[in-house]
């Protein structure tokens, strides 16, 4: 079965807890040491998030996040959703029964960019 922890594993990132009470942080990538740290209280769904998410900054260098922040939290949104699918997907025996709205819906994921990540990345994936 696929799992963030399980995608970490395989990619040879670490993946720690931290006690995020008290702050708006709930993960972080650090690329030298190339761990994932999140926050121990996070849970289901949006635990799952916060990693996929974090995976996607493995590429992103300090000068590149500072430079270009949008376009680096895109790419890790789109990570986080590619993720989100092919973990999805590996329930289905048919596809073809796939609703990328009840997908969005489950994955509280809202925005006009959301849509067209998950659209794109459904096709990828099939």
């Amino acid at each position: 079965m696929m799992t963030p922890e399980t995608v970490c594993q395989e990619k040879g990132i670490d993946l720690v807890y931290f006690d995020g009470r008290g702050t708006n942080i709930p993960g972080m990538f650090n690329k030298k040491h190339n761990v994932i740290a999140i926050d121990t209280y996070l849970d289901g769904i949006y635990k799952h998030k916060v990693i996929y998410h974090e995976l996607g900054h493995r590429e992103h260098t300090a000068s590149y996040y500072k430079l270009n922040k949008e376009k680096a939290e895109l790419q890790a949104d789109r990570c986080m959703i590619h993720h989100l699918l092919k973990e999805e997907l590996s329930y289905w025996d048919n596809m073809e029964d796939f609703n990328y709205i009840q997908f969005m819906e489950k994955y509280e994921l809202t925005s006009i960019a959301d849509e067209v990540m998950v659209k794109e990345e459904f096709k990828n994936l099939i």
